[in-house]
């Protein structure tokens, strides 16, 4: 399986910046240990099984002994007609879950059992049944694509020998929001899941970088007319469009707050590309922060306390993580020389990003609790992650 030949990354890399390097959050997992037999397919289950677990940074895999829950697993079926079948006890051998899980692949059931056992022990939501969207570029195709958390191959959206680029997936996961070059300039269009098709919904100048409010009522993007760039907001209800910043400098790459009330945004208004916060619906702007004297595409964490973003530090770019109010600042990547768009899973816990490490832009994902990295798009170039909900 792909995740098996790639592993579990520890980044325990020195760092030889002025910056402090992002330490593991620590947080004590939970051990659990797990059997699953079965069908065929039963070893490679048992594999995902383990990973989704222990990629959760919450839950962790260990021989079957006294003291934590066990959950033992039974895959049954074959291609087209698969039943999962659960009983998980718990420390002291009482019964927390019996249950079954059907459905014509194992992977998904095998997510959806990961996700509920995490969220059985601990109170948190897991990550498995999670996707991640991203911009494929080969043989001069551009693809958007949807990879699961698994070795499965990933899932072709649309796909155009014009570039497109900057997807954003919505909060209620129904669309993804992207740029396109079709018509040789830079629209905005809205990939319906529902629908399975593309409409254009922003034209007229160059419009880039869409970013969702939690509500999914609307799309803050930047657009550029003769030549400057500023931040605008569409109401994906009404169909209008607003102009939420007016300055002679770039303004560019919004993301909400949690809450939607505030936006954090790249500007060059001091003559450099710096971080900036503001009300989500215009106003004075503050600056984010002084660590760096180049940084862009930053992403507000789901939990309302952090900000990630790229930097420029010793002549590479690497992804950062700081507070809201700039401090604290730790340097996530040491790896490759172009680490960019890092954005958020959905319960705050991982970072997505793409990076050249490996010789070729690809994606990669990072569990913070633990700083373990997983590789997850592979072959051609890749860029732009964005977290389904």
């Amino acid at each position: 399986m792909k995740y098996l030949a790639v592993g579990l990354i520890l980044v325990f890399s020195a760092f030889s910046s002025e910056f402090m390097q992002m330490t593991p959050v620590g947080n004590e997992c939970i051990p659990v240990s797990v059997e699953l037999e079965g069908c065929r397919d039963a070893s490679d289950a048992l594999d995902q099984l383990k990973f989704d677990i222990d990629f959760s940074g919450i839950l962790e895999t260990v021989d079957r002994g006294e003291g934590y829950a066990h959950a033992r697993c039974v895959l049954s079926g074959a291609s087209g007609d698969y039943t999962l079948s659960v009983d998980v006890a718990g420390s002291e051998g009482e019964m927390l879950l019996k249950k079954e899980y059907s459905g014509s692949s194992w992977e998904p059931l095998i997510h959806r059992f990961a996700d509920e056992f995490v969220y059985l022990l601990s109170g948190e939501q897991g990550i498995a049944s999670t996707g991640v969207a991203y911009i494929l570029r080969r043989d001069g195709v551009y693809s958007l694509m949807v990879q699961s958390l698994d070795s499965r191959d990933p899932q072709v959206l649309i796909s155009d020998g014009e570039v497109i680029t900057t997807p954003a997936w919505s909060p209620d996961g129904e669309d993804i929001a992207f740029t396109s070059y079709r018509n040789g300039l830079g629209e905005l269009y809205l990939y319906s899941f529902e629908n399975s098709s593309a409409r254009r919904i922003i034209t007229g100048g160059l419009n880039t970088s869409p970013a969702w409010t939690p509500d999914s009522r609307y799309i803050a993007f930047t657009r550029s007319l003769s030549g400057n760039s500023d931040i605008h907001r569409f109401d994906t209800a009404l169909g209008d469009v607003q102009r939420l910043t007016a300055r002679g400098s770039i303004e560019t790459s919004a993301s909400f707050s949690p809450t939607g009330q505030q936006m954090i945004l790249t500007s060059d208004r001091v003559g450099y590309p710096q971080l900036y916060i503001m009300d989500s619906a215009g106003g004075t702007a503050e600056r984010a922060g002084f660590a760096h004297g180049y940084c862009d595409s930053p992403s507000w964490s789901p939990t309302g306390d952090r900000i990630a973003y790229c930097a420029r530090s010793n002549g590479n770019f690497h992804i950062f993580v700081m507070n809201t109010d700039g401090t604290d600042v730790r340097q996530v990547t040491v790896e490759g020389s172009l680490n960019e768009d890092p954005v958020w899973s959905p319960t705050g816990g991982h970072l997505a990003f793409s990076s050249d490490r490996d010789g070729v832009r690809s994606i990669y994902l990072l569990e913070l609790n633990k700083l373990t990295v997983y590789r997850l798009s592979h072959g051609s170039e890749s860029y732009c992650a964005t977290w389904s909900p």
